[in-house]
């Protein structure tokens, strides 16, 4: 038997879902912010993807009900129940940010405005970048 071959005991919940997401808007640049979490056992995956977009397709998921992220310049901390983790460093130009994934009732994307140099040496200790896909060129955005 193959290691991936799929057990047909397993269930035909989602393997994935949704967290957090927002829409970022930089000046005149537009980023959809979605966290991808896996809902298998013994699978830890969390990952933010920023999608770089056109102002029309902002529109169009900001009507549709998608919120602005918080844009903020101190880091969220941990308290009653609210669990804070530092996820990645997005660069945008000169601007540079913390990622956090805020949790309570519901998962929130926070950016924290930071230094350029600060952004390198947290790079230079280890931190990720975020990972951004520019969606510009698909037709449909």
């Amino acid at each position: 038997m193959s290691l991936f071959n799929r057990d047909m005991n397993m269930n035909n919940e989602e393997i994935f879902e949704i967290g957090a997401n927002c829409l970022l808007v930089l000046g005149n640049r537009f980023f959809a912010v979605v966290e991808i979490e896996s809902e298998v056992p013994g699978v830890d995956l969390e990952e933010f993807v920023i999608i770089r977009i056109n102002e029309a397709t902002a529109r169009r998921l900001n009507n549709a009900g998608l919120e602005l992220c918080e844009v903020r310049n101190s880091a969220p901390r941990s308290r009653n129940g609210v669990e804070v983790e530092f996820k990645c460093i997005f660069i945008n130009r000169n601007q540079a940010f913390a990622l956090f994934d805020v949790e309570n009732d519901f998962d929130e994307a926070v950016f924290v405005k930071i230094s350029m140099e600060e952004a390198r040496r947290l790079i230079r200790q280890g931190a990720r970048q975020c990972t951004v896909i520019d969606a510009r060129t698909n037709s449909n955005c």
